[in-house]
């Protein structure tokens, strides 16, 4: 079993799959493992090891092909297409539009070699309800499944892919055909939809009728920052999102109604004693609908796979091993969905699983109180790695409150909820007045226990050997006392708490333009200084900051800014400011906007000022004196320079800036060159590029934008000069990193190629 999920995970790191002609040789090596004569060469058990590893590699293999012909691809620009399918899912609702997900039926016009199936669709300001199992025909505009590719950013292409949602797109126009269909999974959505609009019907509070849907629908909408935010504090996140918790409560209830059946059918049905069956059967019924109920979500299989891998071989009456149980878990799971690789669910559920099990054997003959208090820290321990290099964050104070927590869920809140509902169809005022109470009582407790906003939690982002040896130190501390391993793994985990920090030479720096779409943001390392030029867009509310630029400082433990510019007050330039100063410190910010400088007292982008950052030299060299003008042309423009390696960011400069500017240095060129405003065709003139004569010209723009950029003007006076260039809708994040010896260019999308992503 152990074979095929390494042949599975190999799959996942490949960046590209194997030809269809490799993939047959595989098939054919797979069946000689079979055959007598392997048995001369090989023992039986190497034979399993290598029949495992091949059959995972192509079963792996196979199913990424059939995503990939299902997908849009990913260099493909938007198309209007007209599509009939069927709503699935609980559609996602935010301010001015609902998302939901969409099985394509029939689509045209067709797209050469793809076979469109699943679709992530936004309707803005919408003129229907949409419900679950609807068939409709749609106009759409769709794009290809990219996401933001940047250190630190949530692979969100991964996630798509992972989901099998092919292209992702708005409404043009809709025309339903049928009303919700009730056959098959689509009844279960409809089921599921029609509770929600219940509870939305009844008078609950906002935070009650929010716990409720996470818990019985695993509908999260509802939770607003500050709730998540507590979560968070108090390490409880687990017990609001439907996880491996809630099926093993689920399985527990059921295991206890099928005793109690089983005890009257032994009181009153003689012959009764088959009671495995009578206590699994309920157990796994009820944990597979509570999964339907919960969406069948991925964090949702999984736990079920390993309620079934657990229950069944014990109800089919075969001898199984816990261990061999566990690595069966492990297999489904990766055969269900190839990359769980890459969720932190899947490593923090088995993870939590296994130091459970380890755990148990541990503390064999202890009492149950030495038991619950010795399985809380092991499972904190157990966990700590694995937070700290998917979350970056571990709440220390976790294994006290869910010591609380629990059991409270599991015997009080859940059971309390149940009979709440069920009280709400005879007696409604009295069921919501028992539902209020006891959602307000949950939030009580676990915000009493939440510490004040940073204390008690430990935030860090160790690099992956840390974390291997933090995974070890938790086996040596489940090991039995007298190995005299406990106090030496203690000593191994406080590796974890050092971040790690890549060391730029003083007199050097790094830069990295970050993917934040149709926008700017341009982040500048010395030895101990930090600076952001511009903090690219917001939309609807959100800042491409938030996902991008926060995750990147925090992955890279960067906690202050010592200059944040703002080049001028444009969105895709200034949009992300609030959300980075309420996370980030700043020291001092500067802009070339009067309205930035105004609304946040910023300093001015003054011609002629420069300051020296250990031994890296800044300078602002944009035209003094300007004349009323346009927005753009107020930008900032930054000359970043060491010993060997320079840099320009212009901002949105327009030619005639860039041609005053060469008038007064005209000896500067330059080998990185960030292209004004986007790479538009009111920019990078030939002089402009010619005199400064980069490297690299670098466009940050977003894929397939509505303004065209970069121009293909301009590209083709790149191609004149035979100038070498680089844009972050292709490549993600550019990193540039200045050296004694070179100037070393790389690019994010490089460093994390798979086969599924774009680039």
């Amino acid at each position: 079993m152990i074979g095929i999920a390494f042949g599975v995970l190999l799959v996942a790191w490949l960046p590209q799959l194997l030809p269809f002609s490799i993939l047959v040789l595989l098939i054919i090596a797979l069946g000689l493992c079979f055959l007598p004569v392997c048995g001369r060469f090989l023992s039986v058990t190497k034979r399993k090891q290598i029949a495992g590893l091949i059959f995972g590699f192509v079963y792996a293999s196979g199913w990424g092909y059939l995503n990939l012909s299902q997908r849009m691809p990913m260099g493909l620009p938007a198309q209007e297409l007209s599509v009939i399918g069927t709503v699935s899912g609980l559609p996602e609702h935010r301010p001015g539009l609902v998302r939901f997900r969409f099985e394509v039926e029939h689509y045209s016009p067709l797209l050469p070699g793809v076979d469109l199936k699943h679709l992530q669709l936004s309707w803005y300001t919408p003129q229907s309800e949409i419900i679950p199992g609807q068939q409709w025909q749609l106009m759409v505009r769709l794009k290809p499944p990219r996401g933001l590719m940047n250190p630190g950013g949530s692979d969100y292409e991964t996630r798509l892919f992972a989901d099998r949602v092919n292209a992702r797109g708005y409404l043009l126009s809709a025309r339903l055909l049928y009303g919700p269909q009730e056959s098959g999974r689509q009844r279960v959505e409809y089921l599921r939809y029609s509770i929600g609009k219940w509870l939305g019907e009844l008078s609950l509070g906002d935070r009650a009728e929010a716990t409720i849907r996470a818990l019985l629908l695993g509908d999260k909408q509802g939770l607003d920052d500050e709730l998540w935010q507590i979560l968070r504090q108090t390490g409880t996140v687990h017990l609001v999102v439907i996880s491996g918790l809630h099926i093993a409560i689920a399985c527990l209830l059921g295991y206890w109604l099928g005793g109690t059946v089983q005890w009257l059918a032994g009181r009153f049905i003689p012959g009764q004693s088959d009671i495995r069956a009578y206590r699994i059967v309920p157990a796994l019924l009820l944990a597979l609908g509570y999964a339907l109920l919960a969406g069948f979500s991925i964090p949702t299989q999984r736990a079920l796979v390993m309620a079934l891998a657990m229950l069944l071989p014990a109800l089919l009456n075969r001898h199984m091993g816990i261990w061999p149980r566990y690595q069966l878990a492990l297999v489904i799971v990766l055969l269900i969905q190839p990359l769980s690789f890459y969720q932190p669910g899947f490593w923090l559920s088995f993870a939590a699983v296994g130091v459970l099990l380890l755990s148990a054997s541990a503390s064999a003959g202890k009492t149950f109180f030495k038991t619950i208090i010795a399985t809380q820290w092991s499972v904190f321990l157990g966990l700590f790695p694995l937070l700290l290099l998917w979350l970056g964050q571990v709440a220390l104070i976790a294994p006290l409150v869910n010591i609380v927590a629990i059991p409270l869920l599991t015997f009080i809140l859940i059971p309390g909820v149940i009979l709440g509902l069920l009280l709400c169809l005879t007696d409604p005022v009295s069921g919501v007045g028992l539902l209020n109470g006891l959602s307000d009582s949950f939030w009580l407790l676990l915000q009493l226990c939440a510490p004040a906003d940073g204390e008690g939690v430990l935030f860090s982002r160790p690099s992956l050997l840390p974390v291997l040896l933090g995974a070890l130190a938790v086996v040596l501390l489940n090991l039995p006392r007298w190995t005299g391993f406990s106090v030496f793994s203690l000593f191994i985990l406080t590796a974890l708490l050092v971040p790690p920090k890549e060391v730029i030479v003083r007199g050097d720096f790094r830069a990295t333009v970050a993917d934040v779409g149709q926008g700017l943001a341009v982040l500048v390392e010395t030895s101990n200084k930090v600076l952001l030029f511009d903090a690219g867009a917001a939309y609807r509310g959100h800042s491409i900051a938030r996902f991008t630029l926060l995750p990147m400082l925090e992955r890279r433990n960067i906690s202050r800014l010592d200059r944040l510019i703002i080049s001028h007050k444009d969105n895709d330039h200034a949009g992300g400011y609030s959300d980075l100063v309420a996370a980030v410190a700043v020291t001092e910010t500067d802009s070339g906007s009067p309205v930035i400088r105004r609304s946040v007292s910023a300093g001015r982008c003054v011609a002629g000022d420069s300051w020296e950052w250990d031994g890296v030299r800044f300078s602002y060299i944009h035209p003094a004196g300007l004349k009323p003008t346009t927005e753009n042309n107020r930008s900032c423009v930054l000359l970043v320079q060491s010993g060997n390696c320079s840099m320009l960011i212009p901002g949105d400069i327009e030619s005639s800036i860039e041609s005053q500017i060469l008038r007064e240095h005209p000896e500067l060129n330059v080998n990185w060159l960030v292209a004004a405003h986007h790479g538009s065709r009111f920019s990078s003139q030939t002089d402009w590029l010619s005199q400064l004569n980069p490297e690299w010209v670098l466009f940050s723009s977003g894929f397939d934008n509505p303004y065209g950029h970069p121009a293909a003007v301009v590209i083709e006076r790149l191609r004149g000069l035979q100038l070498n260039w680089l844009n972050t809708a292709d490549k993600g994040a550019l990193i540039l990193k200045s050296a004694a010896d070179r100037c070393l260019t790389e690019t994010y999308r490089d460093q994390k190629k798979r086969y599924w992503s774009a680039g």
